[in-house]
């Protein structure tokens, strides 16, 4: 159990090996909570493409292997935002409007792909209604069709039959009428079996764009837009249980020493080997010229401590 817990935990985006010693169990339990529903969008995630891709290819054994690789593309996407929506430690240079748009951006990304995600599973979920719905468009589309062929080859078949009666009422021979009413029959065979290639082609199409069209189109299945909304709440929920942490948490604390730390000794290792080539390679005295007072985070710049006189103090002195 607690090898399931600690992968829940890895999904959530989080420094899992802070994480696993901190000692405080409330923080454990609500990231743990937080990779078990990135888990469920993996699997949600597979379910859509799944059915998805069985109506495009009508072939389970092709539909499996794409329905796995889309779902762990999308799945990685979405832990990747994750991990960038994690509660910053180490203060940041940027707010106001930068901050907002990169976080305005990262959430439309995870919404996009929870409608993604969500329509094709409505069209699995309302079905029924669904296919009432195609097989009308279906039975449209054939009578569409067959009026289209009818008048493409009416004035063809109004010639053929004038020319039939026209050589009927002047007793004209069999053999010279036989050959247009060949065409005639010929003509009316080749309409109905486009006709029936038609039919063929269109009850065994799955319609599956026209489905999600109904979907997004609102009307009858505006309520399927309640289940998208769901889901987009199932895909933010991981990021709202990261947000809402206080960071005065032992676990935030912990994070934040480690990362000050990483950040510090590189840091300062970039100046020792600055100074190694400067100084020892090249016997020039230089110095890292740092104008904030919290260098390398560089969020609080110096204060400047020099007087600057102004024009008069300078003419005195000029003439004095």
């Amino acid at each position: 159990m607690s090898g399931l817990k600690e992968y829940f935990r890895e999904k959530a985006g989080e420094d899992i090996c802070i994480l696993n010693h901190c000692g405080h169990r409330g923080i454990k339990r609500r990231f743990a909570v937080a990779g078990f529903v990135a888990f469920l969008v993996g699997v949600i995630s597979f379910l859509s493409c799944y059915y998805s891709f069985q109506m495009l290819f009508d072939n389970i054994w092709m539909a499996i292997p794409v329905s796995l690789l889309f779902a762990w593309i999308v799945n990685n996407i979405y832990e990747v935002l994750l991990t960038t929506l994690s509660k910053p430690v180490l203060n940041i240079r940027y707010q106001g409007v930068i901050k907002h748009l990169s976080l305005s951006l990262r959430l439309g990304f995870i919404i996009f792909f929870a409608v993604f995600v969500s329509k094709p599973l409505e069209a699995l979920i309302f079905e029924p209604q669904l296919s009432a719905q195609v097989e009308r468009l279906k039975a449209s589309e054939i009578n569409n069709a067959e009026k289209q062929l009818l008048e493409r080859s009416a004035r063809r078949i109004e010639e053929l039959q004038a020319s039939i009666r026209h050589k009927q009422l002047l007793n004209y021979p069999t053999d010279q009428i036989q050959p247009i009413v060949t065409e005639l029959n010929q003509l009316h065979n080749d309409n109905a079996e486009a006709l029936e290639r038609i039919e063929f082609v269109v009850h065994r199409a799955d319609y599956f764009v026209q489905r999600l069209q109904l979907l997004i189109s609102g009307g009858k299945f505006s309520w399927s837009w309640i289940f998208t909304l769901l889901v987009v709440v199932l895909f933010l929920l991981p990021v709202y249980l990261k947000t809402k942490v206080n960071v005065d948490n032992p676990y935030f604390k912990d994070k934040k020493t480690v990362y000050e730390k990483i950040v510090l000794d590189h840091y300062r290792q970039f100046k020792e080997h600055r100074y190694e080539i400067f100084n020892g390679k090249y016997h020039v005295e230089t110095t890292v010229l740092e104008q904030y007072t919290d260098a390398p985070f560089n969020t609080i710049r110096k204060v400047e401590q020099r007087d600057f006189k102004n024009q008069d103090d300078f003419l005195n002195r000029l003439y004095s």
